[in-house]
């Protein structure tokens, strides 16, 4: 496999040549040895040392060459032919030292994963060496293979298996540590246990040891670099956190000579005149070993406008980073595409020597994001009143007249409002001077257009968004460092915090767009009230004085207005919306009317949802539900959930995942497993009140999937019942069990599979789904309920005594007969819709009867059960 990052060739440095600027986290494919290279073989699994053993090349390491390495099996390797001296892991408090990076008398340490390792008790364990490659571009990949943590005091042991390895690039010098596959212990209780990961050169000092610092409940590729040893935390793990196959951290060898260009601070789109004066900046750091002096870096702008400034930068430290401001953009530009570079002449690794943006100049828009490159992820606190908010500028008087927030995808819908904020004379966010209406939206990645009602911006100014209660995921690119006292944030109550100094060098994906004064705005404003199952009332506030009526266009949630919804119009400030769904969310969106012809944008969406009916029983059958018609996070009018072991994770609505075959789109019931992995699920939901007779039969059919991901199986557990109250205690009767539930894509449950529901008595019963899956499984998705009444019977007891399934398999009638009152046979006929006799036969009482239907075309039939002078009905499908 060739180096995730490319480098010039490196001679024999006389000092330690890895640095945490150097370092980084990547994701590739992680491969198995299998039998490629050699086994290597050690004593035993338990802190053991192998012998020396091959490298195949020579790698540079810590000033020195070397051909060989040892491998110890507590997840590290000494570079050499000498072994490594007890304490061989790191493990918390140990005398005189923690472990081999503690040990001042161990040097040339390779740490992939130091831990109290051993041999897994689930699979065979094995170390091994594979070179692979040609000169001078080999690769020596050293493997530990189904290895486990060992159980110390009360901290049970965590993985039954793990697999890492050790890559050694030849000539480049990289060293990469790759991760495969991590199982928890399935009998384990979830716990801390501290590790060592790094690399470390003559001692544990900075400059001479690079490790990774990461705490326990964090993502692996969340993990950060340090210089030295640890301070305070370390590498600390746990069962329910564990690295996705495939992750990597990445060691660079560092050049003598190596400026970087780090990052641009500029705009992704620039209007003109709103934005000039407009200077770029760059951002520029030392990578190399050795001080830089007299540093040339030049900015190129090419395409609709040209441009070139140099800058020098005086002297830089090895590790440094300098921002360079290079001169103002001309007084006038194009508009159209700029093609930005930031670059430093050659040195020793060219690869970082420039860096390049794309710029849209524009008549009065402004962005921070470059526009040709994807979100990097969503951000947000999930906290009623947070906000995150960016600076922008303008250089003259104008009116900010719409705004644009780019969200990243999320797993279920969010409401929102749009911000907009003056500044204080320092630049920082001050008075709210708008807010939006609240909007809303949903799961896909999406750029929201906010219109805005013309409010006058000069110099600084902000907008953002502030949260209702979930986390919108707010789209941002990566910036580092990220550009001063532009980006901040605060919670509903507390100060704002400049988003650099936290730690997040997030550009946020807020545009704004400003000029002339609109002469027909929206409205500022609009609440919802008088919500009814099948009605309710808009009122807008802040109505624009140019505005001679409204338009208001409303459909399901997610509805797209440009081609679907029902308009109504009026003159405002209320207006009354008709012939709703109940229970069911609506999007709704506004737009002013001015005169004959002008028109506003349209906000929106924004989101109500009708009423439930008073009365959610269900008294006709067939009854059904596919979920489909309503959002994602709701439920169906009439359902109830009871989430029994109160960890807040529950059934709700969800789009479908992975597969749709075999159940309707886009939704299904969805419980979804908690998060802390520790947690077993224990939750309900409970179908609506079902109004059922005494001598009446009640088929249930539905539909059930899980979520499988091939690199950790999980198994989930199902069950179904039946009782007279939507609750755990009233659910006396089960219809349905599954414990091993592992299929991907919708299985069909119906009759001659779940049981028949039989009432005792006139009454009203509700069907319960139970999720129960121990803890750490996955998602289970429930879909297209359908209830059928097929059967009636004369008596009670006759219908307690017989079972006839509806749905003959292959032409095959199931008829249970179990303590019929009768003496003789019980007479079976079949008759078409057309009332025609098809068929007839006998069949026997305390007997499982089979009555051959396989002559008979396709379709429904009325088959009639004669037992004396009693007799029960009921309907039946043949689909052979």
């Amino acid at each position: 496999m060739a180096a995730l990052l490319s480098v010039g060739t490196l001679s024999a440095q006389a000092q330690f040549a890895y640095t945490t600027f150097n370092s980084a986290i990547g994701a590739g494919t992680y491969t198995d040895l299998a039998s490629t290279g050699t086994a290597i073989a050690t004593p035993n699994t338990d802190d053991a040392n192998s012998a020396a053993t091959p490298i195949g090349f020579s790698f540079q390491y810590n000033g020195q060459t070397f051909t060989d390495f040892v491998l110890n099996t507590n997840g590290y390797l000494k570079l050499g032919t000498t072994a490594p001296a007890a304490p061989y892991f790191y493990d918390g408090p140990q005398s005189p030292f923690k472990g081999p990076l503690d040990n001042n008398a161990e040097a040339n340490l390779i740490l992939p994963f130091n831990l109290d390792l051993e041999g897994s008790t689930a699979a065979t364990p094995e170390y091994r060496v594979a070179t692979t490659g040609t000169a001078p571009n080999r690769v020596c990949t050293i493997q530990w293979k189904n290895v486990s943590d060992k159980a110390s005091g009360t901290v049970t042991k965590q993985y039954a298996r793990a697999n890492f390895q050790v890559k050694l690039y030849e000539t480049t010098n990289q060293v990469v540590f790759f991760y495969g596959t991590f199982t928890a212990n399935a009998s384990t209780t979830d716990a801390l246990r501290t590790a060592a990961v790094g690399l470390k050169g003559s001692g544990p000092a900075p400059g001479q040891t690079v490790t990774v610092l990461k705490r326990s409940t964090d993502a692996w590729n969340a993990a950060s670099f340090l210089s030295g040893n640890y301070t305070g935390d370390v590498f600390n793990v746990r069962s329910s956190v564990r690295p996705a196959s495939g992750l990597a951290y990445v060691f660079t060898a560092a050049q003598a000579k190596d400026a970087s260009v780090q990052t641009i601070h500029t705009l992704g789109k620039l209007a003109v005149p709103f934005s000039l004066p407009h200077s770029v900046v760059a951002a520029v750091q030392n990578r190399g070993l050795d001080a830089l002096t007299n540093l040339p870096v030049t900015l190129t702008v090419t395409g609709a406008n040209t441009f070139t400034s140099t800058k020098t930068v005086v002297s830089l430290a090895p590790g440094a980073i300098t921002t360079v401001t290079f001169d103002a953009y001309p007084t006038t530009l194009t508009q159209g595409t700029n093609n930005l570079t930031v670059s430093v002449a050659n040195d020793d690794r060219n690869e970082n020597n420039s860096l390049p943006y794309t710029q849209e100049v524009t008549a009065g828009t402004m962005a921070f994001i470059d526009p040709t490159k994807p979100l990097d992820s969503g951000i947000g606190a999930a906290s009623a009143g947070f906000m995150f908010v960016a600076k922008h500028t303008t250089s003259q008087a104008t009116f900010l007249n719409e705004v644009k927030v780019g969200f990243f995808t999320s797993a279920s819908s969010s409401n929102y409002q749009v911000v907009v904020l003056s500044a204080t004379a320092g630049g920082t966010p001050n008075a709210v001077l708008y807010s939006s209406p609240v909007l809303v939206r949903g799961t896909a990645a999406t750029t929201a257009t906010v219109p805005i009602p013309s409010i006058a911006v000069n110099g600084n100014y902000f907008i953002g968004i502030r949260e209702q209660n979930t986390n919108p995921q707010l789209g941002y690119q990566l910036e580092v460092p990220l550009r001063a006292n532009t980006f901040f944030y605060r919670f509903a109550t507390g100060g704002w915090t400049e988003a650099g100094s936290a730690g997040l060098p997030l550009r946020l994906a807020l545009e704004a767009t400003v000029g002339a004064q609109l002469t027909c705005p929206i409205a500022s404003g609009a609440t919802f009230s008088n919500i009814t199952s099948n009605s309710a009332t808009i009122t807008l506030t802040g109505v624009p004085a140019s505005g001679t009526g409204y338009t208001i266009i409303y459909g399901t949630a997610g509805f797209n207005p440009a081609s679907a919804g029902t308009s109504v119009t009026g003159t405002g400030p209320a207006i009354t919306l008709t012939g709703l769904v109940s229970g069911a969310p609506y999007d709704v969106y506004i737009r002013s009317n001015c005169g004959t012809t002008e028109q506003s944008s349209l906000l929106g969406p924004l989101r109500f949802t009708t009423a439930c009916p008073t009365n959610t029983t269900v008294a006709s059958f067939p009854y059904s539900e596919n979920f489909d018609a309503l959002a994602t996070g709701t439920r169906p009018c009439g359902y109830t959930v009871v989430d029994d072991n109160n960890d807040n994770n529950t059934w709700l609505l969800a789009p479908i995942t992975n597969s749709t075959v075999g159940a309707s789109a886009p939704n299904a019931m969805r419980y979804r497993y908690n998060l802390n992995r520790t947690s077993a699920a224990n939750d309900w939901f409970f179908t609506p009140a079902l109004a059922v007779r005494a001598g009446s039969q009640y088929q249930l059919t539905f539909k059930y999937k899980t979520l499988v991901d091939p690199a950790d199986p999980t198994v989930e557990k199902l069950e179904v019942t039946y009782g007279t109250a939507a609750t755990v205690a009233a659910q006396t009767t089960q219809l349905w069990k599954n414990e091993a539930i592992q299929n991907p894509t919708f299985a069909s449950v119906g009759a001659g599979q779940v049981a028949v529901i039989k009432p005792a008595a006139d009454g009203n019963i509700f069907v319960g789904f139970h999720a129960y899956s121990i803890a750490d499984q996955y998602d289970i998705y429930v879909d297209d309920i359908s209830i059928s009444s097929t059967i009636t019977a004369s008596s009670e007891a006759l219908m307690r005594a017989i079972t006839m399934f509806p749905n003959p398999t292959a032409g095959e009638l199931a008829i249970d007969v179990r303590g019929a009152n009768t003496k003789g046979p019980l007479q079976v006929e079949v008759l078409n819709m057309l009332g025609q006799r098809v068929h007839t036969t006998s069949i026997r009482n305390n007997f499982e009867n089979k009555v051959n239907l396989s002559n008979l075309a396709n379709g429904m039939y009325i088959v009639k059960i004669l037992a004396g002078n009693e007799y029960m009905v009921g309907n039946v499908t043949i689909q052979k």
